[in-house]
């Protein structure tokens, strides 16, 4: 409800989605107020490459873009970084390439908690 208050009617009314996405959806317009949600969108993106998300009702990475700018943000230089940065965090976490280039899964993690430690600065700084 308090998300939909800060969004303007006109955004409101022409966005559709499928009822399936719609709690998704829900909870990706809370990524620049709502930290939860932002860790959530994150840590999506980390296992993104390493988990199998084609039955889970949520949008891909490949439409994060569109929809942050499709959407009305109360900080929009935020949402924009945010959704910037776990699109390329999501694309970029790719368990073959992560073991080619690191060697072991341990490494790995490692590698991707360091990811998600600097993006977090970085939201965090705005």
């Amino acid at each position: 409800m308090l998300t939909q208050m800060r969004r303007s009617p006109a955004a409101l009314s022409c966005c559709t989605v499928q009822s399936a996405l719609r709690a998704h959806h829900d909870r990706l317009l809370r990524v620049d107020t709502d930290l939860d949600s932002m860790l959530d969108l994150f840590e999506l993106a980390v296992t993104w490459g390493e988990l199998d998300y084609s039955e889970a009702p949520v949008l891909a990475p490949v439409l994060w873009l569109d929809f942050a700018r499709d959407h009305h943000w109360r900080f929009p230089e935020r949402a924009e970084r945010i959704f910037s940065l776990a699109t390329d965090v999501a694309f970029r976490a790719r368990p073959a390439a992560a073991r080619d280039e690191l060697g072991d899964d341990g490494a790995r993690r490692v590698s991707l908690r360091s990811v998600i430690s600097e993006v977090m600065a970085d939201v965090v700084a705005i």
